[in-house]
């Protein structure tokens, strides 16, 4: 069904909008009237009669329909995603739409529950928004209105309704730029301290790397919280702040709290906090064919303790950000690959249980393995499950690691550069035969390769 996105097309068709009054919903391709009244909570022989229609009418990409059962709601229904900091009040406040009317046209059952990238359908009128003066941006108290919040900051109320139009808000919302109702400037429910909160990729996907901008306009200490996952927060220059987390392969799909906190300063006062849920999406991932390996390399008193040292090693986050573009290939051989992240593995028979953590190169014992980026190493030795394993710090909780290999050739405290050799392909641990597996972690969770190989975080 061809809802999520709406034009600006119109056509004349003054004999359909005379006939009833609400919002005008734009047909697409694809579009069928019981679909359409399906998504506004009508029927189809309601919305037929409401244009002059019949139930078995034909409907084309482009023709104008009112949608029945919001009278008093006007404008054109266009779809935009919710960004971080959007909630269905300072959506209504900034296109001038009651709120109760948006959670009506969107069918939503908990308003205060709306997740980054949601789809919401907005009623966009013709009129042009107009610019109030920046002295006339000030935040509201619980329960205040205009009126109070004159008295409050000595303005002139009457000064106020000059620069808005009837159909233009004047509810407040506890917090909000209040007087920005109607104009260009954007709204939304973030504290005064923050500017704008960018969070990518918008749903979050397994697997992958997500990515927190926050944008401050003064001093501010910044902690979060994803899930069950403590985001780090590091400048990017005085007024931005990133934070990296990797989203767990094996991660239920379904939403969770991305949520934000605000401080006077490192280990200072908590000033606010937001909080709004992210969607978290399936990565895809196959399944591989049954694979056999040596017994003890799943046995759980092997894996526990080898577990439990990596554990501590990649959940560090040091403060200093030591690369500067997309990570190189490790390996040698990149036009394919023997395995990648994500695959569902079941060893000798025990079941689905486990995934493929990295990205395998072809390559026989001796091989030169590469560093990908600049770092220093944090673990270099022989382990039961991982075979000879190096691990590489980054900086700012990204960690790479190199299994398998025949030989190290870097010690631990060693600072090692792009394109250094810091060992040998080999087949030592649980492996079928000799090749490198390669790793990156971000906030204690390992991510797909590529992403990293592809493309510059942040």
């Amino acid at each position: 069904m061809a809802i999520a996105c709406l034009s600006l097309i119109v056509l004349p068709m003054a004999s359909v909008r005379a006939q009833a009054s609400g919002p005008i919903y734009i047909v697409k391709e694809g579009d069928t009237l019981w679909g359409i009244a399906q998504v506004f909570g009508t029927d189809a022989e309601t919305l037929a009669s409401n244009n002059g229609l019949t139930p078995n009418s034909t409907i084309f990409p482009g023709m104008s329909l009112v949608i029945p059962g919001f009278e008093g709601v006007e404008g054109e229904l266009q779809t935009l995603d919710v960004a971080f900091g959007d909630t269905l009040d300072s959506l209504g406040l900034r296109y001038g739409v009651e709120t109760a009317a948006l959670a009506r046209i969107n069918r939503v059952v908990n308003p205060s529950r709306l997740y980054l990238g949601q789809p919401v359908i907005i009623p966009v009128t013709a009129e042009t928004p107009r610019a109030l003066p920046s002295s006339l941006a000030v935040q509201s108290a619980a329960g205040e209105g205009i009126v109070q919040v004159a008295v409050r900051t000595g303005l002139n109320p009457w000064l106020v309704r000059a620069f808005t139009s009837p159909s233009e808000a004047l509810w407040t919302i506890p917090q909000e730029l209040i007087l920005l109702a109607g104009t260009a400037r954007k709204t939304n429910a973030l504290p005064a301290t923050l500017d704008a909160i960018e969070v990518s990729p918008a749903p979050a996907v397994q697997g992958h790397t997500l990515e927190v901008r926050a944008s401050i306009p003064g001093p501010v200490w910044l902690e979060g919280q994803l899930g069950d996952r403590a985001l780090n927060f590091h400048s990017v220059d005085d007024t931005h702040l990133v934070a990296l987390q990797g989203i767990h392969a094996l991660l239920e799909p379904g939403l969770y709290d991305l949520e934000l906190r605000g401080y006077t300063g490192q280990g200072g006062e908590l000033v606010w906090s937001f909080r709004q849920p992210v969607r978290v999406v399936s990565g895809g991932y196959p399944f591989d064919p049954v694979l056999s390996v040596p017994p003890e390399t799943i046995d759980p008193d092997y894996t526990g303790p080898e577990d439990q040292l990596i554990a501590s090693i990649i959940n560090q986050v040091t403060g200093e950000r030591l690369w500067s573009e997309a990570f190189a290939f490790p390996g040698t051989y990149t036009d394919s690959f023997a395995s990648r992240f994500g695959s569902r593995r079941n060893y000798n028979g025990t079941g689905y249980d486990y995934y493929h953590s990295g990205l395998d190169f072809y390559g026989g014992t001796g091989t030169p393995i590469l560093a990908p980026a600049p770092g220093r190493v944090v673990l270099a030795e022989l382990l039961k499950v991982r075979g000879n394993t190096t691990i590489i710090d980054h900086g700012w909780g990204i960690f790479t690691a190199y299994l398998h290999q025949s030989e190290l050739q870097v010690t631990v405290g060693d600072r090692v550069e792009t394109g250094q050799i810091i060992g040998l392909v080999g087949g030592t641990g649980r492996v079928t035969g000799p090749h490198l597996h390669w790793e990156v972690w971000v906030g204690g969770v390992p991510v797909d390769p590529i992403e990293w190989a592809e493309g510059a975080f942040p």
